[in-house]
């Protein structure tokens, strides 16, 4: 038996401790449990805001001559909400939405999974219900998670925990949690106020919603998700706002757009949001997902391009005429929040009665879930849950943060979002939705910071594409001699043609064929199958991208010639020939474009055989297809 860590140890004698053996450790491959992110400090300004901490009766770091000053200040200002239509659960014709959830509700009970090292899999589990150990066992059990020294024999991974192991059951709990003996608090709007003073010197608030979970292409349990706002110097009004989702940032103001504001000091949040791509009703279908719950937070109502999972478009409704999906900000229970580095709970450890979950570095849900994106190993889809909100890298900081880059908005005309949506076959279900909201990547100083998140498609060398005609057209055009015997060619789709390019920086790889109807004599075919490489020179990334490029390789040709009605020659070969081309790519997203190009081909082809005197295929083609870039 692997031996058991003092920390361990003094976790198993605590009150309140149920060792617990199930379904659990299943995350082994997807997560390391050894690892948490660090604990967000205070500026040195955190004093002037909070006022001196030893005169927090409280233990919590707030100065008494402070807190309800504090308090009126950030109800004040406390956002108004609007919920997504289809994130609620129906029990006997009534509807529940899920609501953003007091915290502590979901914390009731710290999970503590063991696994063994070598051979590396799951050994225990241990069930502690918070509320029923003594203060001193909740200060040692605080201070055993906050210990960053891993056993040599055995790893723990902390976290809560909410029933069900996918959407459907987790809907199912939330349905029971609404209607049972604990109903008003779990139906009790609630948002942690947590002000902060920037390097200006300005009072920041941030405004934290909890939701037990996330129903969306990235499942999860456990939802934190919150919107910064900044006040003027008196503070007495609102001079602008920070709205985070799905690893973005908005700023407003910007440019023209200011945050929508209600009652004077009230900003509008609008919780996002359906996915809308070719995976959504799959979803739905299959298995079963509402696909409506990404609870990240946008400043207006719209469709918001690349703001979601995969960089899918993310739909996010105004009120419409339903106003049961607005939470008014004098709905919410506003809890002010402290500093929890200021928190004094190794001499007031009952202070952590109320704030243990704050200082706690546990996961908030089952560390992974299952969904789409959870197949993916190696990658953080957002299938795991998060840490809390004083470990998140936007704590105490302003928008743009570490893992949250500028979204930089650009409002699309109806006409110009029109006409984009009848260039993309996929997105034909959702087409002409409107307002539309882009991120225009190609114009922004952080560029490279873009690119090494994996937000905007690499540059240079470092560019990665692919794409083809296959939801769109090629055109063949003969020329010369060849043009005496055979018709234009056109391919849609696969019919006719199939034509498809690999780009690695200035290096393209183009490989297809293309049939042409033989229009002399009894009629036939001649099928041409080229497989080039060419160098390729690239505008600087922009809406509109004009390119050019020059190859040469291989042509493979396939003649069928009928000398009767049932009777034809057939004629196989392959030559060198050459390839020019000229083209332009339109970005209807940030890594999808419109391709359109011209291309030249020169190869020697059967000749005489067929009746063209000089021996030669010289043909141009017509591109209009797609180029996605990784």
């Amino acid at each position: 038996m692997p031996r058991v860590p003092a920390a361990v140890v003094m976790v198993l004698v605590l009150a309140g401790c149920v060792p617990v053996h199930g379904p659990r450790g299943t995350y082994l491959d997807v997560i390391r449990p050894d690892q948490h992110p660090p604990l967000i400090g205070a500026s040195a300004a955190a004093d002037s805001l909070w006022g001196p901490a030893d005169q927090s009766e409280a233990g919590d770091g707030i100065a008494e001559s402070r807190r309800t000053e504090l308090e009126q200040l950030v109800r004040r200002f406390n956002p108004t909400v609007v919920l997504p239509p289809g994130d609620f659960v129906r029990v006997g014709g009534r509807k529940y939405r899920l609501f953003p959830t007091n915290a502590a509700l979901f914390a009731d009970t710290l999970r503590i999974d063991y696994i063994q090292t070598a051979p590396y899999q799951f050994y225990d589990s241990l069930n502690v219900t918070l509320a029923a150990i003594s203060a001193d066992s909740l200060r040692a059990l605080v201070a055993a998670a906050r210990a960053y020294q891993a056993d040599p024999d055995l790893l723990a991974a902390w976290y809560f925990d909410f029933p069900g192991g996918n959407p459907k059951e987790w809907w199912q709990a939330y349905a029971r949690l609404r209607t049972g003996p604990d109903s008003v608090r779990w139906g009790r709007p609630t948002v942690y106020a947590h002000p902060f003073v920037n390097p200006n010197g300005r009072v920041i608030i941030q405004y934290w919603f909890f939701y037990p979970f996330n129903d969306y292409i990235g499942n999860h349990e456990g939802d934190w998700e919150h919107v910064d706002v900044m006040l003027s110097e008196d503070p007495t009004a609102i001079e602008g706002a920070n709205y985070f989702f799905h690893a973005r940032s908005i700023t407003l103001p910007q440019g023209k757009l200011q945050p929508e504001v209600v009652d004077g000091t009230h900003i509008i949040v609008y919780v996002g949001g359906r996915m809308y791509n070719v995976l959504d009703y799959p979803i739905r279908i299959v298995a079963g997902d509402r696909n409506e719950g990404s609870h990240g937070n946008f400043p207006f109502a719209g469709e918001w391009e690349a703001a979601a999972g995969l960089g899918a478009p993310e739909s996010v409704k105004g009120v419409g005429g339903d106003s049961s999906r607005v939470l008014s900000h004098d709905q919410f229970d506003v809890v002010l929040t402290p500093e929890p580095t200021r928190i004094d709970y190794p001499r007031r450890p009952e202070a952590l009665r109320e704030w243990g979950w704050l200082i706690l570095p546990v996961r908030w849900g089952f560390p992974a879930a299952p969904s789409l994106g959870s197949e993916i190993k190696a990658l953080d889809l957002g299938n795991r849950s998060p840490y809390g909100p004083a470990y998140n890298t936007s704590w105490n900081r302003l928008a743009p943060t570490l893992l949250f880059p500028a979204y930089r908005i650009k409002k699309l005309s109806f006409a110009r979002s029109a006409i984009e949506d009848l260039l993309q076959p996929w997105y034909y279900l959702y087409i002409f939705r409107s307002p539309r909201y882009v991120n225009d990547v190609r114009t922004v100083a952080n560029r490279q910071e873009l690119e090494r998140l994996g937000l905007a498609p690499r540059r240079g060398w470092g560019e990665r594409g692919m794409g083809g005609p296959i939801l769109g057209v090629h055109v063949g055009f003969p020329t010369e001699g060849f043009s005496d015997l055979y018709g234009r060619s056109t391919g849609i789709s696969l019919w006719r043609n199939f034509w498809a390019k690999f780009r690695f920086g200035a290096v393209e790889l183009v490989g297809g064929y293309q049939k042409f109807q033989r229009t002399a004599g009894q009629g036939g075919a001649l099928f041409v199958y080229p497989i080039t490489a060419n160098v390729v020179v690239r505008a600087p990334d922009a809406l509109f991208r004009p390119y050019a490029s020059l190859g040469a390789g291989a042509y493979g040709w396939d003649s069928r010639i009928y000398i009767s009605p049932t009777e034809r020659v057939l004629r196989v070969g392959w030559d060198l020939g050459w390839s020019g081309n000229v083209g332009f790519e339109y970005y209807l997203r940030p890594r999808v474009a419109l391709d359109v190009g011209l291309r030249y081909h020169a190869t020697g082809g059967p000749g005489p055989d067929i009746g063209i005197s000089d021996g030669k295929l010289r043909f141009f083609t017509l591109w209009v297809g797609h180029y996605v870039r990784f």
